[in-house]
């Protein structure tokens, strides 16, 4: 098991994960230096917090603590060529998950694995737990909209993090229960195909010590979502923003509603109340949890309700915009959407353009962004224009050009949607309905 030492080094410390571990580090008290690109609002939060931060590539800069006093934390997300990665590898860098593992084996760990879903339902589960005075630890990967932060240090017993599958990172954790919310085709550059995505889950699967939750029909794990299983929903109805059900868990039943809109999101929940009942959780304390959750950024967010809906959205998969979208027309059957999408990646853009196509046709307009490469090279073919080619109604904008183009879109429902930058042009948009 991996041993932190009394000095942390991260290297891409303003990433959502990377930056949660620097914070529980922080509150070990355990001296903190870090490098990324550029400075954000999260990396300011971390200098604010105690941690010391560069954003330049100048190794002059580090504090010089000893390699053997000192973890050094890497993201994949950072080059290889980076001077600062050639600077630290006499001190036999670690990945992010195999720093997360490190603390969350010392606690009760409760997982949440899947290709879609898990910082909605991780996030949830850990305000039920809050909210039932379990004071959990969590590792969460987006900022939970109630508590402004993407981490909490609790005195309980659990820990809720979430389990990535990116590079398999989720197979250094031994959790004592998960959920695993949808195993469906993703990260396709790092597999290669789908059945070696679907041995890495079964893998994860079979490090959990007791129980694994899922509606995926994964074998040997607890059945939940459908009708008579574990956990189920019925009665599911938007009202005004939100989605009312009666949650079934474990043969009691409790009205509830869950204000991040979404059918796809009312699955999160049965799975978070799953766990949470898992860790000692009354039924009818997981339903008053779930009301007063109040979401996460990035995560269906509203930003104008009135004149128009401008509702923010990380979905960068075809199953999560297809839902994104079925969730809005259900919330306003009677509006025009305007969807406003950045793709990520050029090899997730080339290995679902069909599926791109066909969900992101369902809105009434569609506004493309070129490609957000990460940590890619352009793929010859792979472009925004040959995915708005493969449709109806879209067209290719530049980000200068996009809130001007939305505001003449006339559209009631505006959606901003993806995983890379797109976010930052929010402001911009909303500028232009104030």
């Amino acid at each position: 098991m991996t041993t932190l030492n009394s000095h942390m080094v991260f290297i891409g410390i303003g990433g959502i994960g990377m930056s949660a571990l620097a914070r529980h580090c922080l509150r070990q008290g355990k001296p903190v230096f870090g490098y990324d690109k550029v400075r954000t609002e999260l990396t300011t939060l971390l200098e604010s917090e105690g941690a010391i931060i560069t954003y330049e590539e100048n190794i002059q800069s580090y504090p010089g603590w000893a390699p053997e006093d000192t973890t050094v934390v890497f993201t994949p997300a950072i080059p290889k060529t980076n001077a600062w990665m050639s600077f630290f590898g006499p001190f036999a860098p670690i990945k992010r998950a195999q720093a997360l593992a490190g603390i969350a084996n010392e606690k009760r760990c409760l997982a949440v694995a899947g290709t879609h879903g898990k910082t909605s339902t991780s996030a949830l589960l850990t305000h039920i737990l809050s909210e039932a005075g379990q004071d959990p630890t969590a590792f969460i990967g987006g900022i939970m909209s109630g508590t402004k932060t993407n981490y909490r240090l609790g005195n309980g017993p659990w820990v809720v993090v979430e389990a990535d599958e990116f590079d398999r990172s989720f197979l250094h954790l031994h959790p004592e229960a998960a959920g695993i919310t949808t195993i469906d085709a993703d990260h396709l550059d790092i597999y290669g195909h789908e059945d070696a995505l679907a041995e890495a889950f079964t893998a994860f699967r079979d490090q959990v010590s007791t129980s694994v939750f899922t509606p995926s029909g994964l074998e040997n794990t607890t059945a939940v979502g459908t009708d008579g299983s574990h956990a189920w929903a019925s009665d599911i109805q938007p009202k005004d923003g939100a989605f009312h059900f009666t949650l079934h868990l474990a043969g009691e039943s409790v009205e509830t509603a869950l204000h991040m809109p979404g059918h796809h999101n009312v699955s999160n929940a049965v799975l978070a109340a799953s766990l949470a009942h898992f860790a000692g959780v009354s039924v009818g304390a997981i339903g008053e949890a779930i009301q007063s959750f109040a979401g996460i950024r990035r995560r269906f967010e509203y930003h104008l309700h009135q004149p128009i809906a401008l509702i923010e959205d990380y979905a960068h998969h075809p199953t999560e915009i297809n839902a994104l979208i079925t969730s809005v027309q259900a919330l306003y059957p009677n509006e025009k959407i305007c969807l406003c999408f950045q793709p990520h990646l050029f090899s997730r853009t080339r290995d679902f353009m069909d599926g791109f196509a066909q969900a992101l046709d369902r809105a009434d307009e569609v506004l493309l962004l070129p490609i957000y490469p990460a940590r890619e090279l352009p793929i010859e073919g792979i472009t925004s224009e040959a995915l708005a080619a493969k449709m109806s109604k879209a067209r290719v904008v530049e980000k200068a050009a996009l809130a001007g183009v939305v505001k003449a879109a006339d559209s009631g429902v505006v959606l901003v949607v993806g995983a890379g930058d797109i976010g930052d042009l929010v402001p911009m948009i909303k500028a232009e309905f104030a």
